[in-house]
């Protein structure tokens, strides 16, 4: 189907000649040249005008329609050319959209005549296309004929054009681009009204032009991708282009309402495109969610087990576990048997094995286990005591299953491509996982390597005992032990912190259940909405710490200041009670005061040291202060703490200032923060059918070409994976080439496509339930004339679509 699916047409290698030749010409000379050689193309013409006649026939013909003389141009079309047979929704024969044919000769702006006629009316463009105009034809500005249509609203003109095979992706590309962002006012004039509204677009993109394409599901998602793509687009038309692509989403859920039969929805969502799979890439939740969609997607996970009974299950189950021991032996078995006996490798029993363990629902299990079997000796590994700097035989295991899962990840990034590999939140986790255990593994190898001194927290404890007993002291042997300790301390920490990220991890493949999958879905989200609100906390906490250590600040400078005047105060002579006087003030004024007893007027104030005027230990320094009103969020936090060395007026501040911040955290921003998650909770309950559904879509897309086999055999079968992947690759490749030449099936889907639009324009009615009873249904194409409706209680097709259309409560967005 290629560019015919899209209503483009294609070239012969002759047209393709002709263009290359006269490209450096003007369009009016190569549009002569094209006639003059258009008997070597096998064209019935046998004599050739002159140019002059050319010129001025040409010159007539684009006058002709540019006044509107419809009989005038459909005569000078029937004396150079002939009427061609449309194929509705693909077109005619390339050969008639050559530059041979008079209604494709173009003007020096590079418009043809069928562009001249959209720009008249929807009858001249008829013509035109009946005498073989290209309805894809782009002048020098990009205008097509179907966006000249689309710019005057002629709903005729588009139905013709979309008839004949017009590209509607083209002209939507060219009306969106005239709504970005321009350089000046003088150039947004220059594209006139067209650039000042959306209307065009809202005409081109309603339901019955989805209709009239050939393949309408997908043109839907391809509009719709094309203008989420569009960038730079004026700040007034955001809201409307949001607006078309919900309603292009719209479309091809309702347009799937309409498909009745499971194989109707095969023939339309799986050949030769893949919609699921565009579905799932384009987070088409309420599509993917569909029963239909999620058939296919329940075959595709299962493959051949989906209809297994259980000894069928019981012998898949013992293939999957003996799998890495028979694939080796049947390997053999090909090379040195059924190579002999020249049976192709896809139909041996190596293949059938491998086929089956590339099935999602089995690449998915090998996954869960091997995170499983990492998961549980990392757990040994931090739980079983370890006396011993060297490598243990545990830590060993768990550095092979790094070393699989590295390759893993790569295999996974490569299969999938690097940019959908990163759009995956969880693979980021992943890579952290390895990155920890792989800083831990060369750590601990560094470690062994260099020190190899039997150290524990035991033999410290006991040695330092023992030290305490003599009098001989080793401080070198001394620190060269605690150092050791230090680095296997660092080594436990990264182990402990991969481990809480590994159970998350794990976590994460409860998703596929169906009863936890909807609750860990709802937590994905809310924990996003919980990391939105803590930027929102820390910011107020951090505002409110640096306000409350300002204070402390200031007590530095009345320490400097108390210093230096008691050094004045001790060089002159003063009587006891003004040494007592004096240290009283200070005492006031500061926490502790060490002085020695004054006897006489000869004492100093301070025994030969500065006086340590120090604030509270919760608000010591700002890291101190920022820890304790993150504690005060939660009430851990003793006001008693605010006392001296501060002033009265300052104590009453900070006092104000966590009075306001305990109203302004634990009152108002917490009671948000419940009453969001709420929210959210309730919008997700609402859908989490849809969300589960898509989520497991996900799964499929990811583990659709995953590692078939398990921790440390996946490193080991690398190469025959890869080597049976291309296999496949290249047998479904060869039956790809294969279905263009089916045209009998192709010519069976387009007619399902055409009772499934016939159904849509007839049967889509939003009935309410009240009267579901008693209003009529429009009676089905091919009804004989004169028949009763049919009730639509009485048709169970009509009631199962009108059961499909229910709305939720809450509208959900594809794009949330």
């Amino acid at each position: 189907m290629g560019d015919r699916a899209n209503g483009a047409p294609t070239t012969t290698p002759e047209l393709t000649e002709i263009e290359n030749t006269n490209a450096s010409t003007s369009p009016t000379s190569r549009n002569f040249s094209s006639v003059a050689r258009a008997v070597s193309i096998g064209n019935s013409m046998t004599a050739l005008p002159s140019v002059d006649d050319l010129q001025k026939q040409s010159h007539n013909l684009f006058e002709k329609i540019k006044s509107g003389d419809h009989e005038g141009v459909e005569r000078l079309l029937s004396e150079r050319g002939h009427k061609v047979d449309i194929v509705p929704r693909i077109g005619c024969s390339s050969l008639h959209y050559s530059r041979c044919n008079m209604a494709n000769w173009e003007t020096e702006t590079g418009d043809n005549p069928l562009i001249l006629a959209a720009r008249v009316d929807s009858r001249m463009v008829k013509i035109v296309l009946m005498y073989g105009g290209n309805p894809n034809h782009t002048n020098k500005e990009r205008d097509t004929p179907l966006s000249i249509a689309a710019g005057r609203s002629d709903k005729e003109a588009i139905d013709a054009l979309l008839l004949a095979g017009a590209n509607l992706r083209a002209a939507v590309v060219k009306l969106t681009s005239l709504l970005k962002y321009v350089a000046s006012d003088e150039q947004l004039k220059g594209y006139g009204d067209v650039a000042c509204s959306v209307k065009p677009l809202t005409v081109l993109l309603s339901d019955d032009v989805y209709l009239k394409c050939r393949c309408p599901i997908k043109t839907a998602f391809d509009v719709g991708r094309d203008i989420a793509n569009i960038k730079d687009v004026r700040s007034e038309f955001k809201t409307e282009f949001e607006l078309l692509i919900e309603d292009a989403n719209v479309f091809a859920n309702r347009f799937m309402n309409n498909i009745d039969r499971m194989w109707e929805a095969r023939e339309i969502l799986t050949y030769p495109v893949d919609l699921i799979r565009m579905a799932i890439d384009q987070k088409k939740k309420k599509f993917v969610s569909h029963p239909f969609s999620q058939q296919i997607i329940y075959d595709r996970w299962f493959g051949d087990l989906a209809h297994k009974m259980f000894y069928g299950k019981l012998l898949v189950t013992l293939k999957f576990l003996f799998s890495p021991f028979l694939v080796l032996p049947l390997m053999l078995k090909f090379c040195l048997l059924d190579v002999c006996r020249g049976q192709p490798v896809m139909k041996s029993d190596v293949a059938e094995l491998l086929r089956l363990k590339f099935t999602p629902c089995l690449c998915f299990i090998t996954d869960a286990v091997n995170y499983l079997i990492l998961h549980v000796i990392l757990i040994f590994v931090c739980l079983t005591e370890q006396d011993t700097g060297k490598v243990t035989p545990l830590e060993y295991a768990l550095y092979v299953c790094v070393i699989s899962r590295i390759f893993i990840e790569l295999d996974l990034g490569v299969q999938q491509g690097w940019r959908r590999y990163f759009a995956n939140v969880w693979n980021y986790v992943d890579i952290l996982i390895l990155i920890l255990l792989s800083i831990a593994a060369l750590y601990k190898g560094c470690i062994d390597g260099e020190l190899h001194v039997a150290v524990s927290y035991d033999d410290i404890i006991t040695k330092y005992e023992e030290e305490l007993d003599t009098t001989e002291y080793n401080l070198e042997e001394w620190s060269h032990s605690i150092g050791h300790y230090r680095h296997f301390l660092n080594i436990s920490y990264i182990y402990a912190v991969t481990e809480f990220v590994l159970f998350l991890r794990i976590l994460t493949l409860l998703e596929y259940t169906r009863s936890l999958g909807p609750m860990l879905i709802a937590l994905k989200y809310l924990l996003a909405d919980v990391l939105k609100f803590t930027v929102v906390l820390m910011t107020t906490v951090v505002g409110t710490s640096i306000t409350i250590y300002s204070m402390s600040v200031r007590l530095e400078k009345w320490n400097l200041d108390i210093n230096k005047e008691c050094g004045k105060f001790n060089e002159t002579d003063k009587t006891t009670d003004e040494w007592k006087s004096l240290i009283s003030f200070i005492d006031d004024m500061t926490a502790k005061v060490q002085v020695n007893s004054i006897t006489d007027n000869s004492k100093n104030l301070c025994d030969g040291g500065d006086i340590t005027i120090e604030p509270p230990a919760s608000f010591g320094s700002f890291l101190a202060t920022l820890r304790s009103i993150m504690w005060s969020t939660f009430g851990l936090f003793d006001v008693q703490n605010v006392t001296k060395p501060y002033e009265e007026s300052t104590i009453s501040f900070i006092n104000v200032i966590l009075v306001l911040y305990i109203l302004l955290a634990c009152v108002l921003l917490l009671n948000m923060l419940i009453g969001i998650l709420s929210s959210t909770f309730d919008r997700i309950q609402e859908n989490c059918d849809v969300e589960w559904k898509y989520a497991r879509s996900e799964l499929l897309k990811e583990y659709s070409r995953g590692q078939p086999f398990l921790i440390p055999f996946s490193t080991l079968l690398f190469p025959l994976v890869y080597w049976f992947r291309e296999k496949m690759r290249q047998e479904k490749q060869k039956e790809s080439e294969k279905f263009p030449t089916q045209a009998a099936e192709q010519a069976e889907r387009d007619k399902i496509i055409s009772e499934v639009c016939e159904r849509f324009k007839t049967d889509y009615t939003d009935y309410s339930e009240e009267d579901c009873a008693t209003r009529p249904r429009t009676a089905r194409p091919g009804t004989k004339p004169g028949t009763a409706p049919v009730s639509v209680l009485n048709d169970f097709d009509a009631r199962v679509r009108q059961m499909r259309t229910r709305k939720p409560n809450i509208e959900f967005s594809d794009h949330y």
